[in-house]
């Protein structure tokens, strides 16, 4: 199971985290919040807000194309994020937000689900984050300080969902995937 990875849609979601926190938040808290809010429609849709490939890695999973973009990575899709939100700071390690991308990709209940994950983490700590990742997360695995994909399937069976929920789950997002590309979207 694969998702195709919307960086307008990206830069949205991590707009509305930054905006709800003044503008601007640490880089580990801020990859961290766009994880469990994607784990989170994940749980609800069985479809991420970001549609970015998840990785385990040492303190925890985190969204790797957006851990990427985080640090001035990604040339082939920097272009919808970099308008909008910096690298993160060598200094400080904080992410701000540049420019207002508006939301016109996400819907009211993915704008609720960053809502509610900034409301309950906003006052954590990066140690915090991590050891609620480290001991929360069941889809996390320890890897040390090397990284290994996380993939969709392990995060749904770790929400609850069987292996034959997952199974359908995949083939409506093929189906679906299908009829974008046939639309050319």
């Amino acid at each position: 199971m694969s998702f195709k990875f919307n960086p307008k849609k990206s830069a949205q979601a991590a707009a509305v985290l930054l905006n709800l926190n003044g503008g601007d938040m640490d880089k580990y808290i801020f990859i961290k919040m766009l994880y469990l809010a994607d784990r989170e429609a994940l749980k609800k849709w069985k479809e991420p807000i970001t549609g970015d490939r998840t990785t385990s890695m040492q303190y925890g999973p985190v969204l790797s194309t957006i851990y990427d973009l985080t640090k001035g990575d990604c040339p082939n899709v920097r272009k919808e994020w970099e308008k909008f939100i910096s690298d993160a700071d060598p200094e400080t390690n904080r992410v701000f937000l540049k420019k207002d991308p508006g939301n016109d990709e996400l819907c009211r209940a993915e704008v609720a689900i960053l809502e509610a994950t900034h409301t309950k983490f906003k006052s954590y700590t990066w140690k915090q984050m991590r050891d609620y990742c480290h001991n929360h997360l069941i889809e996390y695995e320890d890897v040390g300080k090397s990284s290994k994909t996380l993939p969709p399937e392990r995060i749904l069976a770790a929400l609850g969902w069987s292996a034959g929920d997952i199974r359908e789950a995949d083939a409506r997002r093929r189906e679906n995937q299908m009829v974008e590309t046939l639309l050319g979207r």
